[in-house]
């Protein structure tokens, strides 16, 4: 292997290799504590040292061991630069991914409850209000409430069985949408709902603001599954 790396090494430098190489190799198997790289780093070693030779420069064992040490680092900051751009880029997928996550679960909310159902919906199963909390922050009864969210459910389960849309667009209307959209979104990213509560009245006519203006606290973290 090593006349085909450089053919032209005289007898003398070959006989040196020849005994030098072996030890190199050890050298580098210890210094890598793996097979595989130590041999990698052994080869190029010897690559770099040839460099040395044809300066008419002396390659001793303590360059050769120098040598390899150095490559051996130059290897393990270029592993972990990669390791950190995958990271990054792994970061930046799942960023992606759960910013489309919430996206998803806005749409479903916007396009398959009417505005009223939506929030119910969403601060029950997202943020795991209670439903007397719900009924005060809306300013209803708590039958009227779970109501709401049992025509929901049926709602999500006859979508999940026949695979369609069921369309509620006439009970929206454009800023509606809008707002409330940019509310559901803030809210499940920040998992936060206290500015959907607060402006909430505001931008739905039919929910009339509550007497009290007691901040409501959900009973347990998000855990809605979009």
């Amino acid at each position: 292997m090593l006349h085909k790396l450089n053919p032209k090494v005289d007898e003398q430098a070959d006989s040196y290799w020849q005994e030098q190489f072996p030890k190199l190799k050890q050298y580098c198997h210890f210094l890598t504590q793996n097979t595989w790289d130590g041999d990698d780093v052994a080869q190029e070693t010897y690559l770099k040292a040839l460099k040395y030779e044809n300066q008419q420069q002396s390659v001793t064992p303590a360059l050769l061991n120098k040598i390899a040490y150095n490559h051996w680092v130059d290897v393990i900051r270029k592993r972990k630069k990669e390791s950190l751009q995958e990271d990054t880029e792994m970061a930046g997928a799942c960023q992606n991914a759960n910013r489309d996550e919430l996206f998803n679960t806005v749409e479903m909310l916007i396009n398959h409850f009417t505005p009223k159902q939506s929030i119910i919906f969403l601060l029950k199963e997202a943020f795991q209000y209670q439903i007397k909390e719900i009924a005060e922050i809306l300013n209803t009864s708590e039958m009227a409430v779970k109501a709401s969210l049992h025509r929901s459910k049926n709602r999500l389960e006859k979508i999940n069985e026949e695979g369609h849309l069921l369309t509620i667009e006439p009970h929206w209307n454009e800023a509606e949408r809008e707002q409330l959209s940019e509310l559901f979104y803030e809210a499940l990213k920040t998992e936060d709902p206290t500015n959907l509560i607060e402006g909430i009245h505001a931008i739905i006519s039919e929910i009339p603001k509550a007497i009290t203006t007691k901040k409501f606290s959900p009973s347990s973290t998000l855990c809605m599954a979009a």
